[in-house]
């Protein structure tokens, strides 16, 4: 099913809380709605679910308009952070139930309901209550319930903030291949980056209620529209250093010339320069030089900290570079992971 979303806005009193969004989601596509805490990504989920309804603006699933239609009537599976199961009802139970409160016929929704859990995973927990089962195991069956149903649209809302980091990865990695082979198009919230970069078709990241950019996980990371999107994805974090364009040259606030030209900004306009840390070339012959914090060995990789610009920032050495600390290196970067950004704006000039 395909999910049209246009300008909506949702107002609190004299909070925005989404402001002006639209953005098509395909049918059968897993799409993160990824942002910090506070940016809308949640109020936008329970938009598209039935618990609120928009101040201004438009649902629709296909070419119906659900604007203002009920959550029951939408056809929605509804996936928590705290998993809300029953303790007092097995495994197979809490499958069951939304099929029992829809009067499916025992042994339909049973039928059902083991085929939801084998799914899953879970078929040899059926006669266990959920105080029995792990938080993984929780969050299965709780995904089965949501997609006993068989909904047209699966909503997922943290759904695993609430697990360690090793489950975490298994957990994922089993959201996207049970959607993947239910085909139901689903909407995933979440704050953690790497979540979302693993498991998406595409990502949708907001900020204070504003779509940021729509895009496929690795033009994202590849191509950021603007400063926040640059500084959201990215572990180590991109670098930034401030410096003024000169002559379509970008030159750092210490003086030196950065070697990174863009074309079409006026002299004296004030920008960042963002780079990753895998876009740094270590260059005894670069004129621009840099002076080594320190390296971290990570295996095959050293990570360096060494300040450029009067900022401390890191790039990426092989192992065999032997720096030591305050030793003077020369850098230069590689055509892609460099970008400049406008310093008040954050408009996006490179």
């Amino acid at each position: 099913m395909k999910i049209r979303l246009e300008n909506i806005v949702k107002r609190f009193d004299d909070n925005t809380a989404v402001n002006d969004f639209s953005a098509e989601i395909e049918s059968g596509e897993l799409v993160t709605l990824l942002g910090p805490s506070g940016c809308g990504k949640s109020t936008m989920l329970n938009m598209l679910s039935g618990i609120l309804y928009p101040t201004e603006g438009k649902i629709y699933f296909d070419d119906d308009d659900v604007t203002y239609m009920s959550s029951e009537k939408r056809g929605i599976g509804l996936v928590f952070q705290n998993y809300a199961l029953y303790p007092h009802m097995t495994v197979l139970e809490n499958i069951c139930f939304p099929l029992e409160i829809k009067r499916v016929p025992k042994k339909e929704r049973i039928e059902r309901a083991k085929k939801m859990a084998e799914l899953v995973h879970v078929e040899g927990m059926l006669n266990r209550k959920p105080g029995q089962l792990s938080g993984g195991q929780q969050q299965r069956v709780a995904i089965a319930r949501a997609l006993v149903k068989e909904p047209r649209l699966l909503l997922l809302d943290e759904p695993l903030s609430n697990l360690d980091a090793r489950l975490r990865i298994e957990m994922r990695e089993e959201i996207r291949r049970i959607q993947l082979e239910t085909g139901v198009t689903t909407i995933f919230v979440t704050h953690d980056q790497e979540e979302a970069m693993s498991i998406s078709d595409h990502i949708i990241l907001m900020k204070l209620g504003v779509l940021q950019q729509y895009d496929k996980p690795q033009y994202l990371y590849d191509q950021p529209a603007n400063c926040f999107v640059a500084d959201f994805l990215g572990n180590p974090p991109i670098n930034k250093v401030e410096g003024v364009v000169e002559g379509g040259k970008v030159i750092l606030n210490t003086g030196e010339d950065s070697l990174v030209r863009v074309e079409n900004v006026p002299d004296g306009t004030k920008v960042y320069l963002s780079f990753r840390a895998e876009s740094v070339i270590l260059d005894n012959k670069s004129p621009l030089k840099a002076k080594v914090v320190m390296t971290s060995v990570m295996g095959k990789e050293v990570i360096t900290s060494f300040v450029l610009g009067g900022k401390e920032v890191r790039g990426y050495m092989n192992s065999d570079a032997e720096l030591e600390r305050d030793q003077e290196i020369g850098i230069s970067f590689k055509k892609t992971g460099v970008f400049v950004f406008d310093y008040e704006s954050g408009e996006r000039y490179l």
